[in-house]
């Protein structure tokens, strides 16, 4: 068998790609007969598993961890759903001690601040969600967990994402030890900031996160595909990333319920891309 291509290292696959009936320890099996070199968590890995079984699992396939998503959701005027949230963010920061990775942080959207008696502003959703960060960064710091704000594409602003600059994201973090940003290209292929922002700030890019990207018709948010494919060079990112001094593996993400094919296909096309991408002699 061909030996793995040492490029490979420094890419690492979401679990949000693994279909529900493809267990961790089979993506993490997968992975690791490829090549790929990291993992990105989500809370799926948590059911049935300590953090320290998963860690174990993770060293026992050569497989580093390179985010935990996603904690925050910072926005919730039910009573319930906050306290649901709460719960979940405590036992992610549990795991995130533990397995030593980013907790990825989404902002919340303006639903989730709607009450029954009013709406929400967006410009009072972020007050609200700046305080509810720094609420949730405390508890962070009590564990020793670095957080990872994720600005959200503008089209997701009602249900995930009052913060969507990754300027304004910066900010938000700005006064928070710790914390930083997680960069998702899906999220800001868009934003007239994302070449400054990997130039002038990559120590504070905890997680990178890519996906091709196919645009739809209007008002509707676009689609995460493989990386060579859709309208977005997912290459020029990679060499920004890496020209920066960014060593960590960068993840691949995409969404099992938005893929077609069977995991193992989807992964064969992962490793492609990104060695055809990032391969020695193919990119400057």
């Amino acid at each position: 068998m061909t030996a793995p291509d040492p490029v490979l290292r420094g890419l690492a696959v979401s679990f949000y790609a693994a279909p529900d009936d493809c267990s961790l320890e089979r993506f993490c099996a997968l992975l690791a007969e490829r090549g790929v070199g990291g993992i990105g968590l989500t809370a799926r890995a948590t059911e049935g598993r300590t953090p320290e079984q998963v860690a174990a699992l993770l060293a026992a396939h050569g497989l580093v961890g390179t985010s935990l998503n996603s904690a925050g959701y910072l926005l919730h005027a039910d009573d319930g759903r906050a306290r649901a949230q709460r719960e979940l963010d405590a036992l992610l920061l549990e795991w995130a001690a533990v397995l030593e990775v980013p907790l990825n942080v989404i902002p919340g959207g303006l639903d989730d601040a709607r009450s029954s008696s009013r709406p929400v502003t967006v410009s009072e959703a972020r007050r609200r969600a700046q305080d509810a960060l720094s609420e949730l960064a405390g508890r962070a710091a009590a564990v020793s967990v670095r957080l990872s704000l994720e600005p959200m594409h503008p089209l997701l602003l009602p249900d995930k994402g009052c913060v969507n600059q990754l300027s304004a994201a910066r900010a938000a973090v700005a006064d928070l030890p710790g914390v930083g940003l997680t960069l998702d290209l899906y999220h800001s292929w868009w934003d007239a900031d994302l070449a400054d922002t990997v130039a002038s700030a990559v120590d504070e890019l905890l997680i990178v996160q890519v996906c091709g990207i196919v645009t739809g018709p209007p008002g509707t948010p676009p689609r995460r595909t493989d990386m060579a494919l859709g309208s977005v060079d997912v290459g020029e990112l990679l060499d920004q990333v890496a020209a920066a001094g960014r060593t960590a593996p960068v993840e691949f993400e995409v969404m099992q319920f938005q893929q077609a094919q069977e995991v193992t296909g989807l992964l064969d096309r992962a490793v492609r891309d990104f060695v055809q991408l990032r391969g020695e002699g193919r990119r400057p």
